[in-house]
């Protein structure tokens, strides 16, 4: 529904075959990308959100997922939400020509701090593996998820 107004053409979609086990939705998935693509799996943009535990994607805190160099597409079992998830890896993620995370709510304060503010502890703040290097970084906020970052 969201794509149809866009007129985005049909094979510019990825949707994930979840009618498969987790591991071979994950793999196909990948596939699926890799021939879109010519050569670097480089989509335009990638919108994000941000959990109050400063997950993005489904790149929970303290899982395998958040240090996996070569995969672009990896299932990962979700202990805090009791289900796998098929999640873009960091890596593809920061491949992307732009990358923009959409938060808002003063739940989210918090982890916006620490994601923009504090060392790097991936393992803690996963939304802090989102560092592409040839691509513009955006950050949309309300006032209540800046709360926190907003100097006086």
């Amino acid at each position: 529904t969201l794509f149809d107004s866009l007129k985005i053409p049909e094979d510019h979609v990825f949707p994930i075959d979840t009618s498969l086990p987790p591991a071979e939705s994950a793999a196909a998935y990948e596939k699926q990308i890799r021939g879109h693509f010519t050569s670097t799996c480089n989509f335009d943009l990638i919108l994000l959100g941000l959990g109050d535990n400063s997950h993005t994607a489904s790149l929970f805190p303290h899982t395998t997922v958040l240090h996996e160099k070569k995969a672009l597409v990896k299932e990962i079992f979700v202990k805090e939400v009791n289900m796998y998830r098929i999640t873009f890896t960091a890596p593809l993620i920061n491949l992307a020509h732009a990358v923009a995370f959409l938060v808002y709510g003063e739940s989210k304060a918090e982890a916006v701090h620490h994601i923009l503010k504090d060392s790097l502890n991936i393992d803690l703040y996963p939304a802090q593996l989102i560092r592409p290097e040839k691509a513009e970084l955006i950050w949309f906020l309300d006032k209540a998820a800046a709360a926190k970052i907003r100097k006086n």
